[in-house]
């Protein structure tokens, strides 16, 4: 079977992206190497930018009571504390619900899935693609990628050299009397640790570190967080106070946050797979779901004659160089400074004194509602 759009890839943005191509009336299937539903490393914001398209694709999100975010506050080492409103702000769900509400939603709407499948090889034969899978070949009109930061389809091409540190997520989902309308980033050196609330009453507390202190203390995240996170009081005392709900953490290991071409070979790449953005100037769900919509919207003109597969090309690159390069990069210095207490200390005390520099630079961090 032929298929008009082929996703290697679900988690947010293929799965947005399947959603959204089936509405428009296009046979889609996603091949995916895991299953639903699962646990990943996330910081489980979602600007609001996204709201009116996720509850369009997705539907069963209206049912829900999610929390709003709309404050946010950043600590040191040495209790410095910034408040400020969030402006647009956001809302908090949880890979695992929303993964899964996303994946009900496609399998309603016919798209078909491969799951604990892996797309091993992609070929290309003037109009049509070939999709080498360990069982099958899989034909498409077109090829996309949200496969993620580690692809195995990874072409060295597609990205900058990114030369400095390689970071350490880790995940846990908690139980904590908090304001689930505040958003906190709580720095710590090496890194910095973020909680917000998702449904049930539950937070996420995820936070990212530079790799060097988790081989400093031997691999082990608990002896990780006494030498690094708990030098912030305020951090140290939310780890006391927290019912922790998971046996373990989830974690994730070699992450950078490179710039990729969105175009390759023919193939639409979004997503991580598209280019990783640091937590700390984040919104990474958004800009999927944003690449998703647009692409789709794309995808439709293509498909109805409008514009030619180059253009189509030629305008999914220049919509993504203009919206997230730049954030993408930016994001890289933010990184950096945040591994180091003192010069987050010095950012909280020119927030302090020029808090509209504080509120103009969380605005770059989200984008316009779509």
């Amino acid at each position: 079977m032929t298929f008009d759009v082929a996703i290697i890839g679900g988690g947010i943005a293929g799965l947005a992206l399947a959603n959204d191509i089936k509405d428009r009336g296009y046979s889609v299937v996603v091949i995916e190497k895991g299953n639903y539903p699962r646990h990943k490393v996330c910081g489980e914001y979602i600007s609001m930018e996204s709201h009116n398209y996720l509850q369009n694709i997705c539907p069963a999100l209206k049912q829900l009571n999610l929390p709003a975010i709309t404050n946010f506050k950043i600590t040191t080492g040495n209790s410095k504390a910034f408040n400020t409103p969030l402006g647009l702000g956001g809302f908090g769900v949880s890979r695992y619900l929303l993964e899964e509400l996303l994946f009900e939603e496609a399998k309603k709407r016919g798209v078909v899935f491969l799951l604990d499948t892996k797309a091993k090889e992609v070929k290309r034969d003037n109009d049509l693609y070939t999709i080498k899978t360990g069982t099958e070949n899989i034909f498409s009109k077109l090829v996309c990628n949200s496969s993620g930061r580690r692809s195995n389809l990874e072409v060295k091409e597609r990205s900058e050299e990114v030369k400095g540190a390689n970071y350490v997520g880790i995940k846990y989902h908690v139980k904590l009397k908090r304001d689930p309308n505040l958003i906190e980033i709580h720095n710590f050196p090496g890194g910095y640790c973020g909680i917000s609330n998702i449904e049930d009453d539950k937070a996420c507390l995820c936070y990212i570190v530079n790799s060097k202190k988790l081989n400093e203390a031997k691999n082990s995240i608990s002896e990780l967080e006494k030498n690094s996170l708990f030098k912030n009081k305020q951090l140290k005392k939310i780890f006391n106070e927290a019912e922790f709900l998971f046996d373990e953490p989830v974690t994730i290991s070699g992450i950078n946050f490179r710039i990729k071409k969105p175009v390759n070979d023919g193939s639409f790449f979004l997503g991580d797979s598209a280019g990783s953005i640091a937590p700390i100037t984040g919104n990474g769900m958004s800009i999927g779901l944003r690449s998703a919509s647009v692409l789709a919207s794309l995808v439709t003109d293509h498909f109805s004659g409008k514009i030619s597969g180059l253009q189509l090309q030629n305008s999914y690159n220049d919509f993504w160089n203009k919206e997230f390069s730049t954030r993408i990069r930016l994001s890289r210095h933010f990184q950096k400074l945040s591994e180091f207490s003192f010069l987050t200390a010095i950012t909280i005390n020119l927030f302090k004194a020029f808090p509209l520099l504080a509120r103009g630079i969380i605005k770059l961090t989200h984008g316009k509602p779509f």
